[in-house]
C-alpha cells in the first residue's frame, strides 16, 4: 500500500490527523519539511550557528591541554620553553594539541589520538609558553570528540578535534579568557 504524505504547520492538528487515519489502518507517514530540502545535500545548506559567543582563529603557538585535577598546575613565569615542556610532560595530559578556535563559551583544538581517557576528574588548561600565558583549571563539558585528517600522511598518526564548553568558570577565569582573546587571537568571519 502507497502511504499518504500530509505537510502540516501546526502541530496538534498533525497528531490528531495521523491518530484518526491510523485508526482507519490506512499507510500514513508524517513529515515536519519539504521532501526537496531532502534532495538538496546537506553540506549545501548554510546552518544557523547555535553559539551565544563569537568564535576567534587563536595564534598557532597557544596550546590547550586535559590533565587529572590531581596533578599541580603548571608553572610558566621566568621559565624556558624546555622547562616549560617538561612541565607540561610531568602533568600527564590525556590530552595535548594546537588550539584552532576559542570564544567566550569554549573552545576546539586538534590533538593525536593515543592514551585511553582517564578516569579521574579532569580539567582544561590554556598555555601559549612564548608570553607566559596560562590559564589553569578550567572545568568543562565534552561537545564533540571527531577524528580529522593529518596534515601529514602517516597511517599510525591518527588526529582528532576535541570541542568543549566551559563549565562554570570563576571570574578570574571569565577575566583571563577575554584577555586570551584580546591579545592572542583574530575574530573568524
Amino acid at each position: 500500500m502507497d502511504k499518504n504524505y500530509f505537510f502540516d504547520h501546526n502541530q496538534t492538528n498533525r497528531m490528531y490527523s495521523a491518530n484518526q487515519l491510523s485508526k482507519a489502518e490506512h499507510g500514513v507517514a508524517i513529515m515536519n519539511r519539504s521532501p526537496f530540502l531532502t534532495l538538496i545535500d546537506k553540506n549545501t545548506v548554510k546552518r544557523r550557528d547555535r553559539r551565544a559567543h563569537k568564535r576567534f582563529q587563536v595564534q598557532k603557538d597557544a596550546f590547550a591541554l586535559i590533565r587529572p585535577v590531581s596533578v599541580d598546575q603548571i608553572r610558566v613565569v621566568d621559565k624556558s620553553m624546555g622547562e616549560i615542556a617538561c612541565a607540561v610532560y610531568r602533568s600527564k595530559p590525556t590530552q595535548f594539541g594546537r588550539m584552532n578556535n576559542i570564544s567566550m563559551d569554549g573552545l576546539s583544538f586538534d590533538y593525536i589520538a593515543g592514551r585511553e581517557g582517564s578516569s579521574q576528574s579532569l580539567v582544561l588548561d590554556i598555555l601559549l609558553a612564548g608570553c607566559g600565558f596560562y590559564l589553569a583549571n578550567l572545568t568543562f563539558k565534552t561537545i564533540t570528540d571527531v577524528k580529522i585528517a593529518a596534515d601529514f600522511s602517516m597511517e599510525t598518526i591518527k588526529m582528532r578535534r576535541h570541542h568543549v564548553q566551559f563549565k562554570r568558570p570563576t571570574p578570574a577565569q571569565i577575566r583571563k579568557i577575554q584577555y586570551f582573546i584580546q591579545h592572542y587571537s583574530s575574530c573568524v568571519e
